[in-house]
């Protein structure tokens, strides 16, 4: 598997009755994750979040467009009266890293699209290749990186970003040191778009 699809969803909550029934949605979607899965490769993992644009974070994962396109059709079957979308993402990662790809993951989700000045595209590729490889080396030197899954996924032409980048992690805190340290890098500078950010729990 070189290249998977990842496909992230971020719902509301319809009401509050929606809310209380938390535990009862999310049995559902697992219960279509099962069986997409059945017909080949297909992860779906659950996060709940307490931010504003978000009350349940989707993310699937799939090596075929059709299981994400089928499993959205099934969900908005079940729950389309309980849950509102907010914010939909369509991304490739490349190069999988396979011992990621697994149904169990770290306790915290936190993504967010990016999209960079016109003129980083223009640089020489070994200046391109200087300043990235600082940026990796301040992650993962940073006294703060332990148990953290980086993602680097690529949405060109596909979504209205050029990439999305996922985490999990198992603190939030440490993670957000790590960031914090990070604006220091010189990779900064052709960030133009950072948003919005997105933090769940998994469930």
């Amino acid at each position: 598997m070189d290249e998977i699809l990842f496909s992230i969803h971020c719902f509301k909550f319809n009401s509050y009755k929606a809310s209380v029934k938390r535990m009862e949605l999310i049995t559902k979607i697992k219960s279509i994750q099962s069986k997409i899965s059945k017909d080949g490769f297909f992860i779906s993992k659950q996060f709940i979040s307490i931010k504003r644009n978000a009350d349940i974070i989707i993310w699937n994962m799939s090596d075929s467009y059709d299981k994400l396109r089928l499993f959205k059709e099934k969900l908005y079957e079940s729950i389309r009266d309980e849950l509102i979308e907010t914010y939909s993402y369509l991304s490739i990662y490349e190069h999988a890293n396979k011992s990621y790809l697994t149904d169990v993951g770290l306790d915290y989700i936190v993504l967010y699209p990016i999209k960079k000045d016109p003129q980083w595209y223009l640089l020489d590729k070994k200046e391109q290749d200087r300043i990235t490889r600082q940026h990796v080396d301040m992650a993962v030197n940073d006294v703060n990186n332990v148990n953290i899954r980086s993602y680097t996924t690529y949405s060109f032409a596909i979504d209205d970003f050029e990439f999305l980048v996922i985490y999990e992690v198992e603190s939030i805190i440490n993670w957000m040191k790590i960031a914090r340290n990070l604006r220091r890098a010189e990779a900064r500078k052709w960030i133009t778009v950072e948003s919005p950010v997105f933090v769940g729990k998994k469930v």
